[in-house]
């Protein structure tokens, strides 16, 4: 393959269809996302295209810009999402349930991340520890168990006509407020990692937020808003599309990675509602990436099936998947129960809020793409982010079953929301 100049990039790309294609009509027979069909189909295309054709060099024509497609189209899909997650796209809420709530599906998962970084770092293994500084694993892996996915989180509730009940609601904005936490986190983290003791790369993402915050400003005025308006949209696509690419490939140069340029882009464009310019410019500019998404799975499925034998882990999959279930579980269910919810309630916002789908895919893809995590501890973290989702429709599922509305504050059924009523017909007992 090394004597084709475009074989290797030719034959992933021409993998990426029909593993996107096979993975979402699996994903749909099991009735799950069809995220995770897609990006468990294409990191295994990935890997047999690795094992049958043999190493080769990453760096021949064509395999650079499969790369660089797909990790911009990681960055453009981040527009849409970090553009929602500031502006509350899961509805505002306030008070003691929230605050509970979030800090107990934060801070428990937190600390058994730290507990599996410990973990990692004693266990002797090179292909687990890698060269990253302690602190910045330690940090790393406590983000990863935290996160939960906004987008599949979404689904599920549109799926469960949960959307809009309270419990719905305050699922989202939980989500909502960790995911905005951890990516300030993951910042931190990858300026450690990439800049040691220089100051240039806190300096950059400093001056970022300060320009970010400045330019949200100036769009988000009377007169900018009149003019994004009476350009038609496509002015504003093209200028968020090329900011966010230019943005990506900057900071990507600067040892930030890519993933921070664009989230920076999101934090500068005003919040301007549903329908507004640069809301429409968001969410257009994020389903280009999202639909570039399935050449990023299938190169890094490529990459690791490149990858020394020995990289798979059982037992970091073990102990990953036994952490992020307990902390994201049990911290959630302690949570709700401090900010006053009821046993159900507690139950399905544990369930939930478990899930990690597409968000934690693109923490870890910025973890491995900034070095602070090895194959190994990549392919461990991916498979538990893919597991913790799928279950959480069966925890769902479970609960309807074994734990009737009735028991919601001790109401007769009669007197709960629509979307909680409405969501036992769909599991009769």
């Amino acid at each position: 393959m090394e004597n084709i100049p475009y074989g290797p990039a030719a034959l992933t790309l021409a993998a990426v269809v029909p593993a996107t294609v096979l993975g979402r009509r699996a994903a749909r027979l099991l009735r799950q996302p069809g995220i995770v069909g897609e990006i468990m189909a294409c990191l295994l295309a990935g890997g047999l295209l690795a094992a049958a054709l043999g190493p080769w060099p990453h760096d021949v024509e064509g395999w650079r810009l499969l790369e660089t497609v797909g990790h911009l189209g990681l960055a453009l899909f981040l527009v849409k999402a970090v553009h929602e997650i500031r502006g509350g796209a899961a509805g505002r809420q306030s008070g003691r349930a929230l605050l509970w709530t979030a800090a107990g599906s934060a801070l428990l998962p937190m600390a058994c991340g730290a507990l599996f970084a410990l973990w990692v770092l004693n266990s002797g293994d090179p292909a687990l520890q890698g060269d990253a500084p302690a602190g910045v694993l330690v940090l790393m892996l406590a983000i990863s168990l935290a996160v939960t996915a906004v987008p599949v989180l979404a689904g599920i509730l549109e799926d469960r006509d949960l959307q809009h009940t309270p419990t719905g609601r305050l699922a989202m904005a939980v989500a909502v407020t960790i995911d905005a936490v951890t990516w300030g986190l993951l910042a931190i983290a990858v300026g450690i990692a990439s800049g040691g003791g220089r100051m240039t790369p806190y300096a950059v993402f400093v001056a970022g937020l300060l320009l970010s915050w400045a330019v949200r400003c100036a769009a988000g005025s009377g007169p900018a808003r009149a003019w994004a308006a009476r350009v038609g949209p496509a002015v504003p696509v093209a200028v968020t599309a090329v900011l966010a690419a230019g943005t990506a490939l900057g900071t990507a140069r600067l040892g930030l990675t890519d993933v921070l340029g664009a989230v920076l882009v999101a934090l500068a464009l005003p919040a301007d509602g549903e329908d507004g310019a640069w809301t429409r410019a968001a969410r257009t500019v994020g389903g280009w990436g999202r639909a570039a998404l399935p050449l990023l799975f299938t190169v890094t499925g490529v990459s690791l099936g490149a990858a020394p034998l020995g990289t798979f882990s059982g037992v970091a999959v073990l102990l990953a998947l036994v952490l992020a279930m307990a902390g994201k579980l049990v911290g959630s269910y302690l949570g709700a129960w401090l900010g006053g919810r009821p046993r159900r309630t507690r139950l399905q916002l544990a369930a939930l809020l478990n899930a990690r789908g597409l968000t934690e895919i693109a923490v870890l893809q910025v973890g491995y793409q900034a070095g602070i995590l090895t194959p190994a501890l990549y392919l461990a973290l991916v498979v538990m982010a893919l597991v913790t989702t799928v279950l959480s429709g069966p925890l769902l599922w479970a609960i309807d079953r074994r734990v009737p509305a009735a028991t919601v504050a001790g109401a007769p059924p009669a007197t709960r929301t629509g979307g909680e009523t409405r969501g036992r017909h769909l599991n009769p007992r």
